[in-house]
């Protein structure tokens, strides 16, 4: 009986000791998992969505710079004017539009509403299209013509929509004017 006893007793330290360690490397993984969530959380909760994070590859920190920057915004801006050239719905409206003023305007907006450092120099979005009663089909038009320039660039789905957001605000300051 005593080897029995002996055998048992060693099985349960064995045993006791084999589910603590069990335990315990459980819940260290837990308390890691959390600290890391924690963590990843606290750097999501403090990013803004609208401007494409940094990272050690030198990713863009600013929409301007996600877009390209100068040669890059003046890329969309040109495949934009081209596109306006071409589309009998909405060219009318530039009939007195001196395009290469425009050109530089428009340039310099995008730039300032891209956080890309540029102050706007030109007129509000009210006052430089009153009169010329855009509707909301132009509107779409413009639009739709602006994301075409930027596919053609390969800019990013999710740029393109930052760049859409911050513009959108600014529909009722330009149609029907």
């Amino acid at each position: 009986m005593s080897h029995l006893r002996k055998f048992l007793s060693f099985a349960t330290v064995r045993f006791t000791t084999a589910l603590l360690t069990k335990a315990f490397l459980t819940t260290a993984l837990l308390i890691t998992a959390l600290s890391i969530s924690t963590v990843l959380l606290a750097g999501c909760a403090q990013s803004d969505p609208n401007t494409p994070v940094s990272s050690a590859n030198a990713s863009p920190t600013t929409l301007y710079q996600a877009l390209g920057g100068d040669s890059g915004v003046s890329d969309i801006v040109d495949g934009l004017l081209a596109r306006i050239a071409r589309d009998p719905r909405i060219v009318h409206h530039f009939d007195e539009t001196d395009i290469a003023v425009f050109r530089e305007r428009l340039i310099e907006h995008l730039c300032a509403v891209t956080d890309g450092g540029c102050v706007y120099q030109g007129e509000n979005m009210a006052d430089s299209h009153k009169g010329l009663n855009i509707t909301q089909a132009d509107f779409d038009a413009l639009v739709g013509h602006l994301i075409e320039s930027m596919k053609e660039l390969h800019i990013s789905t999710s740029t393109r929509n930052a760049l859409l957001k911050r513009l959108a605000p600014m529909y009722s300051e330009v149609t029907y004017q």
